[in-house]
């Protein structure tokens, strides 16, 4: 029987036509535009073993992470960069974390064998950057990125464990450089759920602002003003995990700042940060967030000298204080400041951390360094004060309760090796002795005041 063909099927077919026509055309000349494609990646592979630590201070582990990632760039024509990061990541013998009811070798950990383990596979990185957009100072980059100011006081890339979806405006008229973002930090919306979804979104402002010297003691100035919006009912990121509580309403603090690098000589580095943080705590009661934090610290390398030996000294301060934490300063992101002591890695909220070290090369491709910690409660009276429970391993469970300012000291002694320039060999041992603020969890009567230990391995492939 002959397919008898209406107007509306032809018009169909017309728009397929051309859909198809526009598509190869689009393909075509994106494949055309490509000038230089790279590829690169990384697979870091980390054992640890834990002695004293979780949250009755008694618990031992030991275990093996991988973390795994490809990058692909590329230029296109007018000044158009590309990036694309996928990345996998999972622990030793672990079963399928992607998919564990389907799949060839399938298993579970009390039962048949898994075969096919299988990590789940994320983006952590998609953008597309336009150089000398508008003008020639002017590069736009938009898409999921990482993004590192200063030291990482406040917005960090440390191990790049936080991205940022984001739209950053760089206008560089160098020596003064604007920097300009927009990140949606959470997205909580579903659309259709309530009359209201734009009010569970999470925003992200920051405005930046440096400016370097060159033949002057001081290095670079910069100046820094953030915003992280919360609707009427967004999660707030970064209210601390115990004692400050939750709320109905989330946090949108405010921050200002500034901060500045000098050469006092060639091997004499010193810095300096602090800021402030105010806004609407999140509390029904619509109060205010006024809280500090304080960054300073220098190093002194000797280059010229025999085993190239480094001295470095770094003091953090973050507030504390007020009964309903008001005075708390609330960190933004994770990973703020890099871990501030492998195993108790803190959470810089009503903290003063007290930090010496030294470093020396005793081949060309061999370090040995040791650093040594002290943390003192900013105020007895804030119950919180502990590790991040997102930083590397997570939550140690040594929390300080509001008997006592005094929290514990870390050694730790770190030696890296350069097999080659792609490749570094890392090993860490670390020690926490909890002093009286953390000899009890908190939660439970468990004792938790023995020494703690964290020896870590680590291997990182570069290509």
């Amino acid at each position: 029987m002959a397919e008898t063909l209406t107007q509306e099927d032809d018009v169909k077919r017309l728009w397929l036509l051309v859909g198809l026509t526009i598509l190869a055309g689009t393909v075509t000349r994106t494949f055309a535009d490509v000038q230089n494609i790279r590829l690169s990646g990384d697979i870091r592979v980390r054992g640890y073993f834990l002695n004293n630590v979780a949250d009755d201070g008694r618990e031992d582990d030991s275990f093996i992470s991988q973390r795994t990632r490809v990058t692909v760039e590329a230029d296109l024509e007018d000044h158009i960069l590309v990036v694309v990061t996928l990345k996998a990541e999972g622990l030793w013998g672990s079963n399928n974390n992607a998919d564990e009811s389907s799949g060839a070798g399938t298993g579970s950990a009390a039962g048949a064998d898994a075969i096919n383990r299988r990590w789940e596979v994320g983006i952590t990185e998609a953008y597309v950057q336009f150089n000398e957009v508008f003008y020639s100072a002017a590069t736009l980059k938009l898409g999921r990125q990482y993004l590192h100011y200063g030291r990482g006081l406040i917005l960090s890339s440390v191990e790049q464990e936080y991205n940022y979806d984001a739209a950053r405006l760089v206008l560089d008229y160098y020596p003064l450089t604007f920097d300009l973002l927009y990140a949606l930090a959470c997205e909580s919306s579903a659309f259709g759920a309530n009359g209201n979804d734009n009010a569970h979104d999470l925003n992200l402002l920051f405005a930046n602002a440096r400016y370097e010297m060159t033949d002057s003691v001081l290095k670079d100035i910069e100046v820094y003003f953030g915003w992280l919006a919360a609707g009427g009912a967004a999660p707030s990121l970064r209210v601390p995990p115990s004692a400050l509580g939750t709320t109905a309403l989330a946090a949108s603090p405010m921050i200002i700042g500034a901060r500045a690098d000098l050469n006092i000589t060639k091997d004499i580095n010193v810095w300096l940060e602090g800021a402030y943080e105010f806004g609407p705590d999140g509390d029904a009661a619509t109060e205010y967030i006024s809280a500090f934090i304080l960054n300073a610290g220098g190093q002194i390398g000797l280059k010229d000298v025999a085993w190239m030996p480094m001295l470095n000294a770094n003091y953090i301060y973050a507030s504390g204080g007020g009964s309903e934490g008001k005075s708390v300063f609330r960190p933004w992101f994770n990973y703020t400041e890099g871990y501030n002591g492998y195993l108790f890695h803190p959470y810089l909220s009503n903290l003063h951390i007290f930090n010496v070290g030294a470093s020396v090369k005793p081949a060309e491709n061999t370090t040995l360094a040791i650093q040594g910690y002290y943390y003192l409660k900013a105020d007895a009276k804030t119950s919180f004060a502990g590790s991040d429970p997102n930083i590397d391993v997570g939550f140690t469970g040594m929390l300080a309760d509001g008997n006592s300012r005094e929290v514990g000291w870390e050694i730790d002694s770190i030696l890296g090796y350069d097999y080659s320039k792609d490749v570094r060999a890392q090993l860490v041992y670390a020690a926490f002795l909890p002093e009286a603020a953390v000899r009890r969890d908190g939660s439970n009567a468990a004792d938790i005041s023995a020494v703690a230990h964290e020896v870590r391995a680590e291997v990182n492939v570069r290509f």
